[in-house]
């Protein structure tokens, strides 16, 4: 054996060994992950059969599309858990654990679980830009534009599932372009959440009490309500990924750049399901609003807000009898 084999022998065992420990840290991470997700769904449902008939309008689609999540990234977090196993089970050598890995990629789980994943992340961005939508329902139209490129994103990553490609290079370009126009998404639904509700703030202090408008204009509200931990992974993940051909064409780089690109797609990918399912929680836990207050010409409130309750913990009945207060309040506050 020359030297240069036994070197790229050595370099093959390391990488190798990278790859699997990043990989099942990963899996690891995202079952973790999908039990949080589970108990979100279960414990918003318990609330909403809990909730009189009068209030749960408008909070039957946000159920629903928790459990969607839920089975979409559960079933490709099993297949992939089970290709994992798989991988490590069946392979006697380092360089025959990547042989693995490479054939894998050409199996029918690993084509169910791209397609869940693919359907996890549109359910998500389209959560995301319809909640987009309700807050700026004064100028929808601003809800376009990310609206077009979740749907580009959604036609690219489908594209190499449905059409035969030509070469790893040409996989790679779409996996490139579909992870940028999710990321484009995620940056502008955050920005102009984020933007909306901290102007909103100063008009929403009229009528709320410190204590209110904190829970629902505070600085964890406009994290979770404007997808914020989603868009900074994005941007993250999104530059190792374009790193990706100098990363693979030095052997020593392979190793420590899968680990980066292990890791960092299961906080990307994580937040595409955790992202939304924590607004839906804040939505059937009663810490957000079904409809965004509607705003007048002159810029002031005229119309209610429309929460579902207060907080899980407090009763129905008395959470009634203060929407309806609150909802007097501001029509005082806007004829004013």
């Amino acid at each position: 054996m020359s030297e240069s084999e036994s070197v790229n022998e050595i370099f093959g065992a390391h990488t190798a060994k990278v790859m699997a420990s990043s990989l099942f840290a990963n899996i690891s991470m995202t079952l973790f992950k999908d039990g949080i997700l589970f108990f979100m769904a279960v414990y918003g449902l318990s609330v909403f059969l809990e909730t009189p008939k009068d209030l749960r309008k408008g909070r039957t689609r946000y159920i629903v599309i928790s459990f969607l999540l839920v089975f979409s990234d559960g079933l490709g977090a099993s297949l992939d858990c089970y290709e994992v196993f798989k991988c490590l089970f069946e392979a006697t050598s380092a360089v025959g654990y990547l042989d693995m890995v490479d054939q894998n990629t050409r199996t029918w789980p690993r084509y169910v679980s791209l397609v869940s994943m693919i359907f996890t992340i549109l359910l998500g961005d389209v959560l995301l830009v319809y909640r987009c939508y309700v807050i700026w329902q004064h100028r929808w139209w601003v809800a376009i534009p990310p609206a077009l490129t979740c749907l580009a994103a959604f036609v690219i990553g489908i594209i190499p599932l449905a059409v035969t490609t030509h070469g790893e290079l040409t996989e790679y370009y779409y996996e490139l372009a579909r992870v940028f126009l999710t990321v484009l998404t995620n940056i502008m639904v955050t920005s102009l959440i984020s933007f909306h509700l901290l102007t909103a703030r100063r008009r929403l202090s009229k009528v709320l009490p410190g204590k209110d408008l904190d829970l629902y204009t505070g600085v964890v509200a406009i994290l979770i309500e404007s997808a914020l931990p989603l868009s900074v992974f994005g941007v993250v993940y999104a530059a190792i990924v374009c790193a990706y051909p100098r990363a693979f064409s030095s052997p020593p780089t392979v190793g420590p750049y899968a680990a980066a690109l292990n890791i960092f797609a299961f906080f990307f990918f994580g937040f595409c399901a955790l992202s939304p399912s924590m607004i839906i929680f804040r939505i059937t836990t009663g810490r957000s609003w079904l409809q965004f207050p509607r705003q007048s010409s002159n810029g002031e409130i005229s119309s209610p807000l429309n929460f579902v309750h207060h907080t899980a913990e407090s009763g129905f009945m008395e959470s009634s009898i203060d929407r309806q207060r609150l909802e007097v309040d501001l029509e005082t506050s806007s004829k004013h």
